[in-house]
């Protein structure tokens, strides 16, 4: 698993490219936000575009991140989830908790 950050205004997008299945994949997702945190950027996308498989580990793990961005005063807003993976998030009710965009950019100008 890796990552992609891309800058947009006071946005970051995270590209994940891998799975969410396994404990070690979640840690690296949380160490790479802690690490945007630590640059005084808050405000967060997660781009699930390349993402074809999550786990209750890979929920828990965008839960954790969730968590955090916000007790920094911050959001985080997720995009480009395919239809697997977004059964996935009906059934566990994610889409309550985390706001889900069609597109990077549409999640990005929810924040203006």
């Amino acid at each position: 698993m890796h990552f992609v950050e891309t800058k947009v205004n006071r946005v970051v997008i995270l590209t994940v490219k891998g799975n969410l299945v396994q404990k070690d994949e979640t840690d690296k997702l949380q160490e790479k936000i802690l690490s945007i945190l630590n640059k005084d950027r808050k405000y967060l996308v997660i781009d699930l575009k390349q993402v074809s498989m999550i786990t209750s580990l890979g929920i828990g793990g965008l839960i954790r991140a969730l968590r955090t961005v916000r007790e920094k005063d911050g959001d985080l807003k997720l995009s480009s989830v395919n239809a697997s993976v977004r059964k996935v998030f009906t059934i566990t009710k994610l889409e309550e908790i985390i706001e889900i965009f069609d597109t990077s950019d549409e999640a990005v100008k929810s924040f203006e």
